[in-house]
This record gives C-alpha cells, sequence and structure tokens, in this order.
C-alpha cells in the first residue's frame, strides 16, 4: 500500500515539475532558437533557414526539462568545417568555437557569449541559457551518414568527440515508456490490493 502512495506523489510530483516552464517562456526559447539557427546558417552555409541544420538535444529535447536554465542545441556545420579545423595546430577545436561564438554575436552583440569546453554558451539577462554545440555528420566509407555527429572538445589541447542524439532520445523514450507501465502496473496491483482488503473487511463486519 505504501509503495503505491509513494509512487503516485512521485509521478504527481514529476507531473508537476514538467508545467514549471511556461507558455510564454518556451514561445520565448523558440524564438531565440531560430535566431541562432539562422546566424549560424547564415555564416556556415550561406542561408537564411531558422529550422535548417539545428535541433534541440539535452533535456530539453528530450521534453524533460524543468527549467530555461540550460537549453541545449546542436548546430550542424559543413564536413568542410571539420576538415579546416582539424587540419589546424594549436588546438584548432577552441577556434572553432571562437568562430561559432563570432556568428552568434551578430545577432546578440549585447549578451555574455563566451566558449566552454564543448559548447558556446549564450548567458541571457533573463536567466535563460543556450549551450549550442557544433557538430558535423559523421561519413562512412562510402559518404553516407551513419547518424552520429562529430563534436568538438577544447579541453586538454583539443579532440574531437562523438555522440548520436537522435538515438540517444529514443532510449530515453523508451525508459521513460516502462516506467510509465511499469507504474500502471503498480497501481493496477495496489487497487485490487485494496479492494481484496475492502471486501475481506465488509464480509467480517457483516
Amino acid at each position: 500500500m505504501y509503495f503505491c502512495v509513494r509512487n503516485k506523489i512521485n509521478m504527481d510530483t514529476v507531473r508537476k515539475r514538467g508545467e514549471i516552464i511556461s507558455i510564454e517562456q518556451r514561445s520565448l526559447v523558440s524564438q531565440r532558437y531560430r535566431r541562432i539557427t539562422r546566424a549560424v546558417n547564415s555564416e556556415f552555409w550561406g542561408s537564411t533557414s531558422e529550422t535548417a541544420h539545428s535541433l534541440y538535444v539535452g533535456s530539453y529535447g528530450r521534453g524533460t526539462a524543468i527549467d530555461t536554465s540550460d537549453i541545449d542545441i546542436l548546430v550542424e556545420l559543413p564536413r568542410d568545417e571539420y576538415n579546416k579545423y582539424d587540419a589546424l595546430r594549436g588546438n584548432g577545436q577552441s577556434r572553432l568555437l571562437q568562430a561559432l561564438k563570432n556568428a552568434i554575436l551578430q545577432t546578440y552583440p549585447n549578451s555574455d557569449i563566451h566558449g566552454d569546453g564543448q559548447v558556446v554558451v549564450i548567458n541571457f539577462s533573463d536567466g535563460i541559457k543556450f549551450e549550442v554545440l557544433p557538430a558535423f555528420r559523421q561519413l562512412d566509407w562510402w559518404g553516407n551518414w551513419n547518424g552520429k555527429y562529430d563534436y568538438p572538445d577544447s579541453n586538454m589541447g583539443g579532440n574531437w568527440l562523438t555522440t548520436n542524439p537522435k538515438s540517444e532520445q529514443q532510449a530515453m523514450k523508451e525508459k521513460m515508456l516502462q516506467a510509465m507501465v511499469c507504474y500502471s502496473t503498480h497501481v493496477s496491483t495496489c487497487v485490487k490490493f485494496v479492494i481484496t482488503i475492502l471486501g475481506v473487511t465488509i464480509f467480517r463486519e457483516s
């Protein structure tokens, strides 16, 4: 009985936390996401698209964020840019982050923007923070994308790391679905247990 009540409280808490980000905040996040994407596309792709070559990742991309203090987005850059910065001596990864920073500064010249390890961080005065990860599609021997991205790590002299955000998001969705099924099963068991106890009590009283 305690197990069921405890899990009911936990699920209600999660549900309420999921509503902390207001519609107004989500609208503002979306607006800034589009402007950042356009700035990156303008600099690296010669495009004014506000949606191409970018996606939400991290907790916001998974739909599990409870606030706007850490909005992670991945921006895809042309593979030629990878070759360019990979060939540089002296931490080309750090120089890539600086190039991305300068591109975003064209749109947000008064914001606190700086490189930090693998990302470019944008701190807005209202507390919303974006972390922008530059990434490159990883290609196989035949030139086909394998679903993974290479991204820079400017720590320890610089190197390249790999991520598969779509796969990670899908794995998280599957875990959440399993948790929901587990919760539903426990609630059903709990209800049956309560009905049984009540039935026994009523039978004894009668």
